[in-house]
């Protein structure tokens, strides 16, 4: 486990907190599985992929919104890339992206409070197999945290952290996930398309 200034922080969440810091990396990284649908001509998993994600933001912001979270997985899960499948590198961030989404479902099915922790250590974990895959070489936890998009994901993340330390409302939860969509970049700096 990488160790994050706030990594105490996110297991002290409260039920909701960990739900909407979920969301928000899966948000953050959803571009990530997108592409992947693209390489694979998967349209209709993207068109899923969407849908799931409206669904969540939807139950945390409607108030009364009935949605069968159990079926939601069942439609997810039969989209999970499977990486023996594919023989290039998309298929990990999708994957990881694929982590990060079972991580809010888990923090609606079963309440755990480690979906934030292993959501935000995904996503580090992503960078550190995207930094290995360019420098062809693994790369030690020090060298990890000087680089820059480690640094932004830090930022990103603990300024997600400070939004929800606020009083829960429909409002901050749709500002947060407008917070995600403005930041503009994905975890590995890739634009979001507009």
């Amino acid at each position: 486990m990488i160790q994050l200034p706030f990594n105490e922080q996110l297991t002290n969440l409260q039920s909701w907190q960990q739900s909407v810091f979920c969301m928000a990396l899966a948000e953050h990284t959803l571009l990530h599985f997108h592409l992947f649908c693209e390489a694979t001509s998967k349209d209709e998993d993207g068109k899923t992929i969407d849908n799931i994600n409206q669904l969540f933001w939807e139950k945390m912001t409607v108030k009364g919104a009935k949605i069968n979270f159990t079926i939601q997985q069942e439609n997810f899960e039969e989209i999970i890339p499977d990486i023996r499948d594919h023989d290039f590198y998309g298929v990990y961030p999708a994957v990881e992206y694929c982590v990060i989404m079972s991580c809010a479902f888990n923090s609606f099915l079963i309440k755990s409070d480690e979906e934030a922790l292993n959501a935000s250590q995904t996503s580090f974990a992503t960078i550190a197999s995207f930094i290995e895959l360019q420098n062809d070489s693994e790369i030690d936890e020090s060298d990890l945290k000087t680089d820059p998009l480690f640094q932004n994901e830090l930022q990103f993340q603990a300024d997600l952290l400070e939004k929800l330390n606020n009083e829960r409302s429909p409002e901050l939860i749709k500002s947060i996930r407008k917070f995600v969509v403005d930041y503009g970049t994905t975890n590995l700096g890739i634009a979001l398309n507009d």
